[in-house]
């Protein structure tokens, strides 16, 4: 059985609120964001939302994935809600970045199984 982190941003009925099941490889692609620049960060985050907008007339379990460009250059297609979830940790303030980073790589180096992290609840 695969190792899972809850990714959850707000809680319901938050009209913004967002759970994803995120896998190792997730975490990874995760963190390689939230070390980009801020400008870059910015720009993903209005990119993401951009995407999730044109997105929202369809049911959920209907939306496509969302494609965001990597450093590499080459293109991950992000589930919806993990699209999401960046959309609103991206442009945070880089307390909130770095509080979120340092969690990030505890549960990697934890052997737990599943986790949630929520940027805007302290834990």
């Amino acid at each position: 059985m695969s190792r899972l982190l809850w990714l959850a941003f707000e809680r319901p009925p938050h009209p913004a609120a967002v759970c994803h099941p995120a896998t190792i490889e997730d975490v990874l692609f995760v963190l390689e964001l939230l070390d980009a620049p801020e400008p870059r960060r910015q720009h993903l985050s209005a990119q993401l939302r951009r995407y999730l907008d044109q997105q929202r007339d369809i049911a959920p379990w209907s939306r496509p994935a969302v494609p965001c460009r990597r450093d590499s250059g080459l293109y991950a297609l992000v589930p919806w809600r993990m699209a999401q979830w960046l959309s609103h940790v991206l442009p945070a303030t880089p307390g909130l970045i770095e509080r979120t980073r340092r969690r990030l790589e505890l549960w990697l180096r934890e052997a737990s199984s599943a986790r949630v992290i929520n940027p805007v609840v302290a834990q």
